[in-house]
């Protein structure tokens, strides 16, 4: 049997008396909370349905897990921010342009205008498990942020005392990792580059998790590893005009999902593997307009892990679905490997300007445009792609 907590928070703030955002009647509802072998894995639903914004401003909402019995310890997962229009390429500009450490990824950023028929979110994620988390508090941080200033707003109590019992213990230092519940929601994630889920088996046994104190957790003096393999693909498929989903019948689709079954095949036969995670990411070449290729990129790493599941069974859990894009960091690889005349200058024109600031218009027109019409036939067709990262452990154990 499922164990859920129900917990409801409603915020109210004057939040048009002070600020260029309205917030009224959210309505935050954890509807699991549990672990699965070595991860922490959560459920909430969130109505930010009369939640509004201006074009240049932001609301951020960000869940924060923090440990009960020990001070300064916690955990803050991806937030759920609703943008203006204007907010939002700003935001995505500041992103393509910045140098350094990339700031974390948003869980999914809904853009408030006209067109926005729902504020309704499932959030799903699944971080690794540490032993603090057995007795943890949920909270709910919330801030605004305009042309030239973060705000806070305030920190509210999703779930007071979350005590869990049966669990491992196990304490990776890994950063929380959302789980994209593609097909239930159509809002959807910001996309994501190198990213890679930690998801446990699915038929692993849930801890209960309740709203108490006091109770008895029983944990593994010594709990045993097994050995975690990874396996991964590269696939170029082709699509019929104006389609997004696989046609394993089209051109040269059939060698691609041969290489794919016999990847999973053994997977799904072998009773001693157990697929603890599936990654796919998308991606386009850097020709043509970024908003179609943003799109295009998502849709067909979504379509692709629809096929994947419908074909081989593999629990929705388990895969994590993200994308590319412009894939400019491949491009400026199959430079430096294949070494064409004109690689220097490319790369000059690449790391000179900005995604947004021109990049493309000055590759097609260097030395008369003929560097990038040797790029368009031979290194962007390499760039559309999609990449799978399998992780699974084997179940075998010594005395097998």
């Amino acid at each position: 049997m499922k164990h859920t907590i129900l917990h409801y928070i409603y915020v109210l703030l004057a939040g048009t008396l002070f600020f260029p955002a309205t917030l009224q009647g959210i309505r935050i509802s954890p509807q699991e909370i549990s672990v699965r072998n070595d991860s922490l894995q959560l459920f909430l639903e969130m109505d930010l349905n009369d939640v509004h914004v201006n074009n240049l401003t932001s609301v951020s909402f960000t869940l924060v897990l923090q440990a009960v019995k020990k001070q300064g310890i916690s955990v803050e997962l991806p937030p759920v921010i609703i943008s203006g229009i204007k907010r939002f390429r700003f935001e995505r500009r500041e992103r393509a342009l910045a140098s350094g450490e990339a700031a974390p990824t948003p869980y999914l950023v809904l853009i408030d205008n006209h067109k926005t028929v729902s504020k309704n979110i499932n959030y799903r994620i699944s971080i690794p498990y540490a032993s603090w988390m057995q007795h943890a508090r949920l909270l709910l941080r919330q801030e605004v942020k305009d042309c030239c200033d973060l705000q806070l707003l305030g920190v509210d109590t999703l779930v007071q005392h979350i005590a869990l019992k049966d669990c491992p213990a196990y304490d990776p230092k890994h950063r929380p990792v959302p789980v994209p519940d593609a097909g239930l929601q159509d809002n959807r994630p910001l996309p994501v580059n190198k990213r890679i889920a930690t998801v446990d088996s699915a038929n692993a046994v849930p801890c209960q998790a309740q709203e108490q104190v006091n109770v008895p957790v029983s944990i593994p003096a010594k709990p045993v590893r097994k050995p975690v393999n990874t396996e991964s693909l590269v696939l170029y498929f082709d699509y019929p005009i104006g389609k997004d989903d696989i046609h394993p019948d089209l051109k040269n689709n059939r060698y691609e999902i041969d290489k794919v079954d016999r990847l999973f095949a053994p997977l799904q036969r072998e009773h001693f593997v157990s697929v603890r995670s599936v990654r796919i990411c998308g991606y386009c070449s850097p020709d043509g307009n970024y908003g179609d290729n943003e799109r295009l990129a998502e849709a067909r790493s979504r379509f692709f892990s629809i096929y994947l599941r419908g074909v081989y069974g593999i629990p929705r859990g388990l895969v994590e679905v993200s994308s590319v894009a412009e894939d400019w960091e491949g491009l400026v690889d199959l430079l430096e490997r294949d070494q064409p005349p004109y690689r220097e200058a490319a790369l000059r024109v690449i790391t000179r300007y900005g995604i947004f600031n021109g990049r493309e218009r000055h590759l097609m027109e260097l030395q008369g445009g003929s560097p990038y019409k040797d790029m368009l036939r031979h290194f962007f067709p390499r760039l559309r792609r999609i990449e799978v990262i399998v992780r699974y452990e084997d179940d075998k154990t010594e005395d097998e």
